[in-house]
């Protein structure tokens, strides 16, 4: 009993651990697949009236195969219904760059939101208003810090590199999306390897005959 105990617990656990790696298979492809936009500023301080420029990655475009134009990219101070600083046309990459002024703002901490929204018809309204919804991977978001009367500006210049690639936060992310993606691949492997070796060893272990709890049907207990 203890023996078949046993297996039945192996089995368990190597399905459990193969459940276990398919969903971190489908959650890691799921995240991999829906890229996130990102926005860098070239000075993340300044006054009200300095000139700043932002360039952004990772913004969704048509395929090449489509004629469908992009979807301009609204930069916006403080937030989604803000003043309007500047629009931006990804190029085929889904990448952007536009330089503006800053508003006249008080003092602090602000977020820059790169919005890009598209019109979506319903297929089975086709006379009905469009409705507009964000594309995929957006808002885009920037810190941006309001300097008050004297204080100094620290700019950072953006490496022309950096508008290319993304920058060394997005290799990061991609470098963490493809180990993950391994690990989970190989703990799905060990699973499946694993429930295998339990079905095989199952079949391969000799049963016993008679079995140890196997009574004759003429057996009976007053012949003693």
């Amino acid at each position: 009993m203890t023996g078949r105990g046993g297996r039945r617990g192996g089995r368990r656990a190597a399905a459990a651990a193969a459940l276990a790696a398919v969903l971190m298979v489908w959650g890691a492809a799921a995240f991999a697949c829906t890229n996130l936009a990102t926005m860098t500023l070239s000075s993340t301080t300044g006054h009200p009236g300095d000139t700043v420029t932002l360039v952004g990655t990772s913004f969704p475009v048509p395929r090449s195969t489509s004629t469908a134009p992009p979807t301009p990219v609204v930069l916006k101070w403080r937030s989604i219904d803000g003043p309007v600083l500047a629009t931006a046309l990804p190029d085929r990459t889904g990448s952007i760059s536009a330089t503006f002024r800053i508003p006249p703002s008080e003092p602090g901490h602000v977020v820059i939101i790169g919005v890009q929204r598209r019109e979506t018809f319903n297929p089975d309204n086709p006379d009905a208003p469009p409705f507009v919804q964000d594309e995929p991977g957006t808002p885009a978001r920037a810190s941006f810090r309001v300097l008050g009367p004297g204080e100094m500006a620290a700019p950072v210049r953006v490496p022309a590199a950096y508008a290319v690639t993304g920058g060394e936060g997005t290799t990061a992310l991609i470098v963490l999306m493809v180990l993950f993606g391994a690990v989970a691949l190989s703990l799905f492997a060990g699973g499946v390897i694993a429930f295998l070796h339990q079905v095989r060893s199952r079949r391969m272990t000799p049963q016993p005959w008679p079995p140890q709890d196997w009574t004759p049907p003429d057996w009976r207990v007053d012949r003693l």
